[in-house]
């Protein structure tokens, strides 16, 4: 379960990444570099989400139905044990439908989680850029979409800062 949520993470956080370069891209060719104080900073996109308070609560509220349904599945895994080597054809049934609805609800959760999270994140994202006078904000994700850049750039930590504030004046 683990190994294919942080699969699944990665693979968003590198096609958010791949967006938001592009974004960038477009906005420094057709509106220039030469705007004097303005600069460009970045963001390590899989910290700001790990740091970001809403996803945190999302995925308790999530955990706790997971666990609800995990439940559900170690019972009837538990009753198959003990009926023995004996095939119960309903039995059976009803694991693998408990299996699918756990893996279901699972892989639902994590795109509505993910979904959420941007629709938050992105006005804000755009209000700390506009506060903090910056040309450009580009996502890292690690994946090499961002191969250098210095660290007096990097603005992770006070984003993640500035977002949860928002996130909890309006919780």
């Amino acid at each position: 379960m683990s190994n294919r949520r942080i699969k699944l993470d990665r693979v968003l956080l590198y096609c958010v990444s791949i967006v938001v370069l592009f974004i960038g891209s477009y906005i420094l060719y057709h509106h220039g570099s030469g705007t004097g104080s303005k600069e460009v900073g970045y963001i390590d996109i899989g910290r700001l989400v790990e740091g970001y308070k809403l996803k945190k609560d999302l995925e308790n509220i999530s955990s706790q139905n997971l666990y609800k349904i995990k439940a559900v599945v170690d019972s009837l895994e538990m009753l198959k044990k003990v009926s023995g080597t004996q095939s119960n054809i309903e039995l059976d049934k009803q694991l693998e439908n408990a299996q699918y609805a756990f893996q279901q609800y699972y892989s639902k959760t994590n795109q509505e989680i993910n979904k959420k999270i941007w629709e938050r994140l992105n006005p804000v994202l755009e209000q700390y850029g506009s506060e903090q006078h910056l040309q450009m904000l580009i996502g890292a994700n690690g994946a090499g979409t961002l191969l250098y850049a210095d660290k007096s750039r990097d603005y992770t930590e006070d984003l993640i800062r500035y977002a949860n504030e928002k996130y909890e004046k309006t919780h």
